[in-house]
């Protein structure tokens, strides 16, 4: 059933973000797929980490690129939660997974673990750069390019990172844009959708997917 329910950080709305709970419990209340987002610690691990420091989501402080994976798995991520790895991720859950990479320095980690998940896993970034290189590391996994405010050359701008998905800021998203980019093979994952409205216009819009914070809730907006 077109949208597609991905699941922001998992089940974030009633859980900690990005944990392993999180994950599991947007399968449990019917998510189509879950997103997540990859940074590196100081000794190389690839672990789900959306901010730039641990300050927010855990009880530490510090840059999760200055700790040590010892120390990272020391912090409590929310009800107990550790920060996981990718790869437990990937053990824990069935779903399919858009990565968001939020490092460069994710780039080669990732595409060491990617090479047999291309019909599982979406490759995203706001730093078209970092897409770029994603595709020259793991040419045959999915990539998509993310902008908050869609600019009017986002097909172009997709198109020069070989990317098949632009997940695009709902509140700028035109009639228009959604064409070309049907003209253009790339599908739309519409965000954030927060309410019975939004998710309303996602579906004129017949948009690929959508990614929401209320997995839980969001199939009942359709009522």
């Amino acid at each position: 059933m077109r949208p597609m329910v991905i699941a922001h950080r998992g089940a974030r709305a009633i859980e900690p973000e990005n944990t392993i709970r999180s994950f599991v419990r947007a399968g449990q209340v019917g998510a189509d797929a879950i997103e997540l987002d990859l940074r590196v610690t100081a000794d190389g691990r690839l672990v789900v980490l959306h901010d730039a420091t641990v300050d927010r989501t855990t009880d530490g402080t510090g840059a999760i690129a200055e700790l040590s994976f010892v120390d990272v798995r020391r912090l409590d991520a929310g009800a107990g939660e550790r920060i996981p790895t990718f790869e437990e991720v990937l053990a824990a859950v069935d779903l399919p997974i858009q990565a968001e990479v939020k490092a460069m320095a994710a780039v080669a980690p990732l595409a060491a673990l990617a090479t047999g998940l291309a019909d599982r896993i979406v490759v995203s970034s706001f730093d078209e750069g970092i897409v770029a290189a994603l595709a020259e590391a793991a040419p045959n996994v999915p990539r998509a390019v993310i902008f908050a405010d869609p600019p009017a050359d986002a097909v172009a701008r997709a198109q020069a990172v070989a990317a098949e998905w632009l997940c695009l800021g709902m509140t700028g998203l035109t009639e228009e844009l959604c064409d070309q980019c049907r003209a253009a093979g790339i599908d739309i994952d519409g965000w954030p959708v927060g309410d019975a409205e939004t998710l309303r216009r996602a579906v004129a819009l017949d948009l690929a997917a959508i990614t929401t914070d209320y997995a839980h809730v969001v199939r009942d907006w359709r009522c």
